[in-house]
């Protein structure tokens, strides 16, 4: 499965008053002469977020899921999302400079813990190295080993051992697979003098947006975006991402989402794109 180059971007609403479509949606008149998907103020309704459904921000929980109708589609394309919803809410934090937003994960089967897993082994590390170097030496002398670049080097062996300093590996860690566990301790979030960026929890159960206040729901300037993971061929990649604000008020909005490969039809029929 690709990782977004076929990705379906889903309409960004601009400004408060304007309806955020999904792809396939469309708008219908309520009784009263209000859109749904707004209320009657034009502020965004609250509720489940699935992809499809035009309801997206909420001053309380908002609930991002993936719609059984959209995995039943994908079928077994499907079988390696490793989150099937996620729940935000806005943090509070004693400071103005800056607001928060806490999504609690709920992980599928094993998510957490093949998203937890090294990206690449010690060995695998290693050998990444020693191909990276046996590049160099064939790019620089034509040849493959640091012998035989003693011998071809015009300054011989001080010249390949400076390549290969420079080339040196840092120590190697087991990084997660999924980068998004490698996120600040929790605990080293200052509610009265936050630093912008990613925290999560112990447990990698709750990851929290710390970023710049939106001055009104739809502000691109002042976003983040949670990526669904999947598991496709060993490796980790996006089924479908949502991007939000969070303002000072505590209101959580989706701003623009999008579903890797696939889109729902006029009809709400999720079909591959």
């Amino acid at each position: 499965m690709q990782t977004l180059n076929k990705t379906t971007m889903l309409a960004a609403a601009l400004a408060a008053t304007t309806v955020l479509l999904l792809a396939g949606c469309s708008t219908t008149p309520r009784g009263d002469g209000v859109e749904e998907g707004l209320s009657v103020d034009g502020a965004p309704v609250e509720g489940d977020f699935e992809f499809q459904t035009p309801s997206w921000g909420s001053d309380e929980e908002l609930t991002i899921r993936i719609p059984e109708a959209l995995l039943e589609a994908a079928g077994s394309d499907a079988d390696g999302v490793l989150v099937g919803e996620v729940t935000a809410k806005a943090r509070k934090l004693d400071s103005s400079k800056a607001c928060a937003v806490d999504l609690a994960i709920d992980y599928r089967g094993d998510g957490l813990d093949t998203l937890g897993q090294p990206s690449m082994t010690k060995e695998e590390y290693a050998a990444q190295g020693e191909d990276e170097l046996e590049s160099v030496l064939m790019r620089e002398f034509g040849v493959e080993t640091v012998e035989e670049a003693e011998s071809a080097a015009p300054g011989g062996a001080a010249e390949v051992g400076e390549i290969v300093e420079n080339l040196q590996q840092a120590p190697y860690s087991a990084e997660p697979a999924w980068s998004t566990l490698e996120a600040t301790p929790v605990d080293d979030l200052d509610a009265s003098d936050p630093e912008l960026g990613r925290y999560i929890s112990d447990d990698s159960k709750t990851l929290t947006f710390v970023l710049s206040c939106a001055s009104d729901p739809y502000d691109d300037g002042s976003t983040d975006t949670f990526n669904f993971p999947i598991e496709s061929d060993g490796t980790i990649d996006t089924f479908a991402f949502v991007e939000m604000t969070v303002m000072k008020s505590g209101t959580v909005t989706i701003i623009d989402s999008g579903v890797t490969d696939y889109e729902s039809d006029s009809n709400g029929d999720w079909i591959g794109a």
